[in-house]
């Protein structure tokens, strides 16, 4: 894997400025977010614009591969070096009793000033005065001083990412996830660059910390076009107190690598039920064991549960597999860069999340045509898996219905069958040549 640009120095030399698209994103390490970053990013390129991959946090491996004449800077280290200190930086070698008062009086004033940004938010928040577009007089006045006090809660990441963009100015700029879109509008606020962000949970069900929820309607209002991946996250987008210049769908492509391709018969694939996702509470594959454990024990002797993906939960999910008395029955496959290899050979896919937007695991699953189980916690989901055409849907977090789902799934192979192959058809409007014309104009490619 190529070295990211990490250094200051080498982030000022990079390139020329006025690169055609930015891509924004926390990290590069295991999501859905992050294979549509890098997926978008290669498609650009390999048209002829330069395109950018810029990251956040961290102390963040990257799993994933920046492509081929796509450039990855790596604000992470300078955000952690910068973490590290606890006021501005100053110049210690001079030793002077009125050096060393100046430092530390700079050191009392950040941390005042990082303890006093959040109480003036909470006051001005308040007012619920709108951010954009820029007003003037009194208001104008309370825009900038809220505005101010909302780089000064950004921190590292935020400051980083203006300086970078102060300096580079790309044309475009594309931001994934949420608060990645708001450090993004921030970076951007005052400057001409077109900016599009891209939500991709349920704002009800996805709880930022003060003041990040509060937040995101004001600093989405500076979005060029703000973005859902799917409709009924749309949908909530639309209830927010102010319009946004435009709001529109972008629906995540589907690399063309994750078709069937040589995919094996039914009768010839693995007894098994995947699920591929970060080990992390809300996708409920702690739902999912229980559920497996409540299978007839002819269905528990005969198939197993692969799991595929990491994350913080691992321990405590291989603990409750344990027991449960499912140890021997069930995979923890960890992180893996190839999922296509475990798509070809499973019959049913199974997405137990607690909330979700729409998720890649889900959109390669049905592309490679396997029936799929979905719970109904978000709208995304269920504007694929249409019950008993492409795939089953069971309520949130209910284990026995879930169950009950999966096992009539394995007592019905021509319901396998049917699902899959109507899961594979619908998914071909996920294509890129299918997608790249609404990306473009969202984008201001056009």
């Amino acid at each position: 894997m190529s070295a990211p640009l990490t250094t200051a120095a080498s982030a000022a030399a990079f390139s020329a400025p006025g690169d055609d698209l930015w891509i924004v994103l926390p990290h590069l390490g295991p999501g859905g977010a992050q294979k549509v970053a890098v997926l978008a990013a290669g498609h650009f390129a390999a048209c002829g614009l330069r395109v950018r991959l810029i990251t956040l946090l961290p102390d963040q491996p990257a799993v994933l591969e920046p492509p081929p004449g796509v450039e990855h800077i790596d604000l992470g280290p300078l955000v952690a070096s910068d973490r590290q200190r606890l006021g501005p930086e100053v110049d210690v070698s001079d030793r002077s009793p009125l050096a060393i008062a100046g430092r530390v009086a700079a050191l009392w004033i950040g941390r005042i000033r990082r303890r006093l940004s959040p109480l003036g938010l909470r006051l001005l928040l308040g007012l619920q005065l709108p951010l954009w577009p820029p007003a003037t007089g009194w208001r104008g006045g309370l825009q900038r001083l809220l505005l101010r006090l909302t780089r000064n809660v950004a921190g590292p990441q935020g400051a980083r990412l203006r300086q970078l963009v102060q300096r580079q100015r790309p044309q475009r700029l594309l931001a994934l996830l949420s608060r990645t879109n708001m450090l993004s509008a921030l970076a951007v606020w005052d400057l001409p660059i077109h900016l599009v962000v891209s939500e991709r949970n349920d704002p009800r069900l996805q709880h930022l910390p003060f003041p990040w929820n509060r937040l995101r309607p004001l600093l989405y209002g500076r979005a060029d076009v703000v973005t859902a991946n799917t409709s009924g996250v749309l949908a909530v987008l639309r209830q927010f107190p102010q319009p946004f210049r435009r709001l529109d769908l972008l629906a995540n492509p589907l690399p063309q690598s994750h078709r069937p391709g040589e995919r094996l018969p039914l009768a010839e694939r693995a007894r098994e039920f995947l699920t591929v996702c970060r080990l992390v509470p809300q996708k409920g594959v702690d739902v999912l064991l229980e559920a497996f454990a409540q299978l007839p024990l002819p269905i528990r002797q005969t198939w197993r549960l692969r799991i595929v993906g990491d994350g913080p939960e691992r321990a405590s999910l291989e603990r409750q597999a344990g027991q449960l008395g499912i140890a021997a029955q069930v995979s923890f496959e960890g992180f893996c860069s190839d999922p296509p290899r475990f798509f070809r050979q499973a019959p049913i896919f199974v997405l137990p999340s607690r909330f979700e937007g729409m998720p890649n695991a889900l959109l390669e699953a049905m592309g490679f045509g396997l029936a799929s189980v979905v719970t109904d916690a978000s709208p995304g989901p269920l504007e694929l898996v249409e019950p008993g055409v492409t795939g089953l849907v069971v309520r949130t977090g209910d284990a026995a219905a879930l169950a009950a789902a999966l096992q009539q799934l394995v007592e019905d192979p021509d319901l396998q069958r049917r699902c899959g192959a109507a899961a594979a058809a619908l998914l071909r409007r996920h294509d890129w040549p299918v997608l790249e014309p609404v990306w473009r104009d969202l984008l201001n490619l056009a």
